[in-house]
């Protein structure tokens, strides 16, 4: 059980990165996913059914954080809008960021459903190299 938990931090945790480094400016990127997929190959070595199911994972997130991008840009004028006017319609607002708040959700439903099928597929040595990857990441957070 505590295997499980690691495995499914360390997934969620790249993929936390992924979208929440990619709610700033310009990493919106399909360069972003390609390093955490080119990582987990690297790291995992995949064979070649694994790989070609991450590379199905790899098209699925770069298609949904592209639409997420273009939730984001068309927020922006209504944002603008909002803060030319004499005053703010905090309802508009909060409907426009509830909206993204709905889309980053279907994101993170996304990255656990994948999470799980992805899991499924590696081996047992696999897994334990992305726990010794998860500890050893958080040894480093630890000493900061």
């Amino acid at each position: 059980m505590k295997k499980w938990a690691i495995i499914i931090t360390t997934l969620l945790a790249g993929s936390s990165l992924l979208l929440f480094g990619g709610c700033r400016h310009g990493h919106h990127k399909a360069e972003h996913i390609d390093f955490i997929v080119d990582y987990l190959e690297e790291t995992l070595d995949l064979d070649t059914a694994q790989q070609a199911k991450l590379a199905e994972i790899r098209k699925e997130f770069t298609e949904k954080v592209t639409t997420l991008k273009g939730s984001r840009q068309k927020m922006r004028p209504m944002v603008k809008e909002q803060l030319a006017a004499d005053k703010i319609d905090a309802k508009v607002i909060k409907q426009a960021i509830a909206l993204h708040r709905q889309e980053l959700d279907s994101v993170m439903d996304l990255a656990v459903d994948r999470l799980a099928e992805f899991h499924a597929i590696l081996t047992p040595a696999q897994r334990q190299k992305l726990i010794n990857k998860l500890e050893k990441w958080h040894n480093c957070q630890d000493r900061e």
